[in-house]
């Protein structure tokens, strides 16, 4: 009995180093598979052995798209970062409510420069610009970017006006904004791109909304009355210069007119001239009987004229 039982131990520990290799082998053959990884167009990876980055330079950290090898997944973590992917986060720290609560840690509104209050809400979209840093922050980039942005808007608002806030400046806040964010970002590295901040609400809590929209009436009154007396004023300048204009054109016709006339009293002058240093007696006589002449016509008198024997005698009325 005690023969067959050992012989029975005997051949299952047979069975056992037989096959004992073939499993060992398998088991290699699975460890060096997993090892072996893929990285997928638009994305790139890092490998993370035992917590750290593997690779001395950025080139050496950055697995780019292909098939690659790593040690064994308890060694070696591949990390996948999708840099051509664009994120976006909505920041509403500063969009809390649209009302005032008395409780201060209840309100997320802002401040302005002119000491008014307003609400703003933000979405923030960002791509990966450094997948070896982002690696070691990706748990909290979206944190980090809600207190960046957030801080930028209460020190960017503080130095502007309501007015500008809520019209005009609203592009430009937004520019500041994205701007200013992106320094502190890569002032602490942590491989984050900012493409795009929009200002998507800003508005004036519900206590307060009253009051704005009667100044923004106003504002809208301002305007249109401006534009009003633009048009006007361009109306009456077209119509100044279509007057200047005639009367320029009137004031050449009657100057050429003039001309004219000056130049055709000095031809006369000048015919007259010419025949009274031939003949100076007749010239004399004919332009003192075209004056006389002249002068009873327009008196209304007669001038009768005799022979040459007697002198002429004017009869005048």
């Amino acid at each position: 009995m005690k023969n067959r039982s050992f012989q029975s131990f005997t051949q299952i520990l047979e069975y056992i180093i037989k096959y004992f290799k073939f499993i060992v082998i398998f088991a290699v053959i699975l460890v060096v598979v997993s090892g072996i990884y893929v990285v997928d167009s638009g994305e790139v990876a890092v490998v993370l052995r035992f917590g750290r980055l593997v690779g001395s330079t950025p080139q050496e950290q950055i697995r780019e798209p292909g098939l690659h090898f790593a040690l064994p997944f308890f060694i070696d973590e591949i990390v996948r970062i999708p840099v051509h992917t664009v994120h976006e986060r909505e920041v509403t720290t500063h969009f809390v409510s649209r009302h005032i609560y008395p409780n201060v840690e209840w309100n997320g509104y802002l401040l302005t420069g002119d000491n008014n209050i307003v609400l703003i809400r933000a979405t923030v979209r960002y791509q990966i610009s450094n997948a070896a840093q982002y690696t070691l922050f990706n748990s909290d980039v979206g944190s980090m970017i809600d207190g960046i942005v957030s801080g930028e808007l209460t020190r960017t608002v503080a130095n502007m006006d309501i007015d500008t806030v809520l019209t005009t400046g609203r592009a430009e806040l937004a520019l500041e904004i994205l701007n200013n964010s992106q320094v502190i970002l890569d002032a602490i590295e942590i491989g984050v791109a900012i493409t795009s901040v929009d200002l998507t609400d800003i508005l004036p809590p519900w206590e307060t909304l009253f009051y704005f929209e009667d100044v923004r009436s106003a504002a809208v009154e301002m305007e249109t009355s401006i534009q009003q007396a633009r048009e006007q004023a361009q109306v009456q300048i077209l119509s100044a210069q279509a007057e200047a204009t005639a009367a320029r054109q009137t004031s050449i016709s009657e100057q050429a007119v003039r001309l004219t006339s000056a130049h055709n009293v000095m031809a006369e002058f000048n015919g007259l001239y010419d025949q009274f240093v031939i003949d100076p007696e007749i010239i004399m006589a004919g332009t003192f009987r075209q004056r006389i002449g002249a002068i009873l016509a327009q008196s209304g008198g007669t001038i009768i004229i005799p022979d040459e024997s007697t002198p002429p005698t004017i009869i005048l009325p």
